[in-house]
């Protein structure tokens, strides 16, 4: 018997048909018919290593405890991110993971500390370098055109109403108009109680005073700064760094390196002052690249290049009987398109390289040879801006300055800090996996900033107790910019990745439940992302009001959703700016978001002779055996068909979880006789909610 799927009226008025098979209902008190519920509950073992992610009672769960692994998650699916677990989160600002593992912070207030007003010329960028110097505090040089100074650095600034207090101009002859070319001073330090910068300047009047200086802050007297290499530039023909050669310095194995476009020279640090000529040029990148960072690696010295469109580093090769630098091995090589912009060696396990349109870090392992480096994928992804690159290009991120398990770098492109330029940070004591990809990389979060810094973050150091300072700006508008010792930012954020259960079926997000130390020492504001880009401020809790271990009820926006996040929002103290809030752990619950399917139970008769409910006769030899062939053929392909409630008028979509037939008679000789009573389970699998309209009663 062939079905349509589609039962279609006639002369005959059955009950039911059942994938275009008519069938009169055979229902009695021996024989009911039943409907109900589906159970919900998703049959599986628990082998996630946070237990209780997915199977406790009927909710779905989604918790974190620990943010260390920074931001950048779209999706809060704690199995791709290896075994760390549930660490990471989509974004923050002024929030700081990495500082306590158990808690998410605020981060400490950073100061548009001084401007650059007291300079006598205020000529291009400014430049920073930091140190332990001179009574064993916290001291900084800063440089910026033809100027420089030395001066100590408080809680929250450096002392006086601007940093052109105890300014020191290079007095050796160079004009007014010289500027610093090759970016940071490069500090050298003999001990605690002293230390040294040096710096490349460019004279665009006179090639006489081109050269590196030596600055140099004694224990005692007036702080000097020291002529002591002469460069050549050649004919000056522009006022601006783009008519010279490109120069970098840095500092490795104890001596001043200088790049000077593609040449590399290695310089005595000690040496006598004067007009010193630079020494026989010690390597070479090949002809038309530009050396742009020098880093003192655990086995080498290791040059970052640039060609036209390509990264390049390379490490030297030493003579192992006279220790001289004898050339230059390559190392390592970005993709096309991707410029190198910084790269910094630290305690010979990492390199972090910034580049035109990311952060990496990479790796030294040992080798037959020396060292090996590796780099791994990029932390942070921005679009490449222009063609400019090296540590003054306008694209990606800038400089790098590393401190205990951090490293510290500068936005210069695209701005992080919600439209505002700042530092990034990347936490070098943590390895995060990506499982989809394998991929392995250290966590990151945005850091350090004033809000409304429309320009890109020049220079970057660090203090000697830890706390980050940068120079922003170019020119007259300049600035020194240092984190607060004890004083937190006035708020911070973050927001959760996407919840979504690893699925992509409707949810029903239903509570939310918020762990904080007690009593919180700041206001927590909490506000639910859903996914139409809607944003529902929830409650603040407070001194004054503890989130406690109960649910926050979440029942707006109303309806199942593909996903919900939350943006947490820290204050710090109202009126104590050295306190603030903290957050411990988040969890929230939810359920199936879709339409749930019912069970229906049927009777029906199966007989070769039935009497309609017209009182027609329906007859034939082979008519159960038929219909029974059909129905064990729809079980048996397990796909869906049309249940058809004839009498009301409804059909749904269905598949047969399972049938019985009670044969009620041994057939005769010519199969006559033969038949009996059909009992099938249907699944819904297609159901949708009408509106509810309730008839009126009638009453006797």
């Amino acid at each position: 018997m062939a079905s349509s799927g589609l039962y279609m009226q006639n002369a005959n008025q059955f009950d039911y048909a059942v994938g275009g098979i008519p069938f009169l209902s055979s229902t009695s008190d021996q024989r009911p018919d039943t409907e109900g519920g589906i159970e919900q509950r998703k049959q599986q073992f628990e082998n996630y290593e946070d237990p209780g992610e997915y199977s406790l009672l009927q909710w779905w769960l989604r918790s974190q405890t620990s943010f260390i692994g920074g931001a950048g998650v779209i999706y809060q699916d704690p199995d791709t991110q290896g075994q760390h677990r549930n660490l990471r989160f989509a974004k923050s600002i002024g929030c700081d993971p990495f500082t306590n593992v158990d808690y998410m912070l605020l981060q400490k207030e950073f100061n548009n500390c001084t401007t650059l007003s007291g300079f006598t010329s205020n000529t291009g960028p400014a430049f920073i370098k930091t140190f332990s110097g001179v009574y064993f505090g916290d001291w900084a040089y800063v440089a910026q055109g033809n100027n420089w100074t030395i001066q100590s650095v408080g809680v929250s600034d450096i002392p006086g109403s601007t940093i052109g207090a105890g300014t020191w101009i290079i007095s050796t002859g160079a004009s007014a108009t010289s500027f610093l070319q090759g970016g940071m001073p490069v500090l050298v330090s003999t001990g605690q109680q002293s230390g040294y910068a040096y710096v490349m300047l460019v004279d665009p009047t006179s090639s006489a005073h081109c050269g590196v200086y030596r600055l140099h802050q004694p224990l005692t007297g007036t702080p000097t700064s020291e002529f002591i290499y002469n460069v050549t530039i050649g004919t000056p023909t522009s006022p601006t760094p783009g008519g010279y050669k490109a120069y970098t310095l840095g500092a490795s194995r104890g001596s001043i390196f200088l790049g000077v476009d593609n040449q590399l020279y290695v310089l005595n640090p000690y040496i006598a002052t004067g007009s010193n000529a630079l020494p026989t040029v010690s390597a070479s990148v090949p002809q038309g690249q530009t050396i742009v960072s020098i880093t003192d690696g655990p086995d080498a010295t290791y040059v970052a290049a640039n060609g036209v469109n390509q990264g390049f580093i390379y490490k030297t090769t030493v003579d192992s009987t006279t220790g001289a630098v004898n050339g230059l091995q390559l190392t390592a090589v970005l993709p096309l398109g991707e410029l190198l912009n910084d790269a910094q060696a630290y305690i010979n396990s990492y390199m972090v390289l910034s580049t035109t349109s990311g952060v990496r870090v990479g790796t030294f392992t040992p080798g037959f040879s020396g060292a090996i480096f590796a780099y791994g994928p990029k932390i942070i992804q921005v679009p490449r801006q222009g063609t400019g690159s090296g540590p003054e290009g306008l694209s990606g991120f800038g400089r790098i300055a590393l401190y205990g398990t951090r490293a510290y770098i500068t936005t210069q492109g695209q701005a992080q800090h919600d439209g505002s330029y700042g530092l990034m940070a990347i936490d070098l004591s943590t390895t995060v996996q990506d499982v989809n990809t394998g991929a392995q990389f250290n966590p990151y979060a945005t850091w350090d900033y004033v809000p409304g810094t429309n320009t890109p973050i020049v220079d970057v150091s660090v203090t000697a107790s830890g706390r980050p300072m940068c120079t922003t700006g170019y020119d007259a508008n300049a600035k020194v910019q240092l984190e607060h010792q004890n004083n937190y930012i006035s708020s911070g954020y973050f927001e959760t990745g996407r919840c979504r259960f690893n699925t992509m079926e409707p949810k029903l997000f239903k509570f939310l439940s918020v762990r904080t130390p007690t009593p919180l020492q700041g206001n927590l504001d909490v506000t639910l992302l859903d996914d139409t880009g809607g944003q529902t401020p929830y409650i603040t809790y407070g001194p004054t009001l503890d989130p406690g271990v109960g649910d926050l009820s979440t029942p707006s926006p109303t309806g199942a959703r593909n996903w919900e996040a939350f943006r947490f929002t820290l204050h710090r103290g109202a009126t104590d700016p050295t306190i603030a809030a903290q957050l411990d752990a988040w969890q929230i619950k939810g359920m199936p978001g879709n339409i749930r399917q019912r069970k229906i139970v049927r009777n029906f008769l199966c007989m070769n002779q039935e009497t309609d409910k017209g009182g027609q006769i329906i007859k034939g030899d082979t008519y159960a055996l038929d219909r029974l062939t059909a129905i064990r053929q729809m079980y048996q392909r397990g796909d869906t068909i049309l249940l058809q409630d004839l009498a009301q008028n409804i059909s749904t979509q269905v598949v047969i979880d399972d049938y019985q037939f009670t044969m009620m008679a041994p057939p005769g000789p010519n199969k006559e006789n033969y038949g009996g009573y059909l009992t099938i389970t249907f699944r819904t699998v297609a159901d949708t909610v009408p509106n509810v309209a309730l008839g009126t009663a009638e009453s006797d």
